[in-house]
C-alpha cells in the first residue's frame, strides 16, 4: 500500500517513515514538510492513504485534509500529533486513525491493518454505484462458513456488514459472522434492500430507525436495535435517496 507522509520536524517524520517501512505492509511514496509542496505532490502521485501532522509550520493538518476531497483521488488519512483535542474534528473528516505521539508501534501496526482492511476494496468500489440499482434481484438469504457448517442467514435479520481487522463481518440481530467475501461483493449479493453509508459499512434500509444530523454535514444513522453507524460526507446523498428525502 502506497502512503505520503506530511510531518514538519525532520527527525520525527524519518522515525515515522522508518516505523511505517518496518511493518512490512507500507511503501512510502513521498514526504514533505509543509502543506504547499505536500498537496500539490499528493495530487500527482495519488497515494492510498497519508499520515499527516496536525500542527505544522506553515499550515494545519486539518485544512490541508479537508482539501483532499477536491483530488482525484481522495486518500485515506491518519493523524499522527502530539495533541489529543484535535481527535473529533479528525473523525468529523473522515480520517481512518488518530495516533497521539510519542507513536507506539502495536498502535501503528493496528492503524496500517485498518488502511490495508479498507484499500483491499476501495478501487474495485468506488465502480460500484452507491445507490443500489432498482432492477437488481432481491436476495432473501446469503452463507457464510462457520468451522464446518455452512449457515444460512435470512438478510432481513442483518443490521449492517462492516469491516474489522482486514475481514468482513456480518451483524445480524443475534450473532456477528465473520466472512470472507469483500465488501463490494456482499453489496451485490444483498441486494436493493442495502446500502453502503461509510468505506467500511453496508447497511440493512429496512434496519433504520432514525437518520440524524451529526457533524460537519455528515449523519449518523441509528438502527432499531439501538446500534448507531456514521454517514460519510460522500454517501450522504445516496443514503437520502434509498430512504425518499
Amino acid at each position: 500500500m502506497n502512503v505520503y507522509v506530511i510531518e514538519d520536524e525532520i527527525l520525527a517524520r524519518q522515525e515515522l517513515i522508518y516505523l511505517l517501512h518496518d511493518t512490512g505492509k507500507i511503501k512510502v511514496i513521498g514526504e514533505a514538510e509543509d502543506t504547499h509542496q505536500a498537496l500539490w505532490d499528493i495530487n500527482e502521485k495519488q497515494p492510498d492513504a497519508v499520515f499527516l501532522d496536525i500542527e505544522l509550520e506553515n499550515g494545519n493538518g486539518l485544512d490541508l485534509a479537508k482539501q483532499f476531497n477536491n483530488m482525484k483521488k481522495r486518500p485515506m488519512v491518519v493523524f499522527v500529533t502530539a495533541y489529543g483535542e484535535y481527535a473529533l474534528d479528525a473523525f468529523e473528516l473522515d480520517a481512518i486513525d488518530y495516533i497521539v505521539k510519542p507513536i507506539d508501534k502495536v498502535r501503528l501496526l493496528k492503524a496500517v491493518d485498518k488502511l490495508a482492511n479498507l484499500n483491499s476494496t476501495s478501487h474495485l468500489e468506488n465502480n460500484v454505484e452507491l445507490v443500489p440499482s432498482i432492477n437488481k434481484e432481491k436476495k432473501h438469504s446469503i452463507t457464510v462458513k462457520e468451522n464446518d457448517r455452512i449457515i444460512v442467514i435470512d438478510t432481513k435479520d442483518i443490521l449492517y456488514i462492516g469491516t474489522e481487522n482486514r475481514q468482513a463481518y456480518i451483524q445480524t440481530l443475534e450473532k456477528k459472522y465473520l466472512t470472507d467475501t469483500l465488501l463490494y461483493k456482499m453489496k451485490e449479493k444483498l441486494g436493493n434492500n442495502f446500502i453502503q453509508v461509510h468505506r467500511g459499512y453496508i447497511v440493512n434500509i429496512k434496519q433504520i430507525a432514525v437518520l440524524e444530523p451529526w457533524f460537519n454535514r455528515t449523519y449518523l444513522i441509528v438502527l432499531k436495535n439501538g446500534s448507531k453507524i456514521s454517514v460519510s460526507r460522500s454517501y450522504v446523498k445516496a443514503i437520502k435517496k434509498a430512504l425518499g428525502l
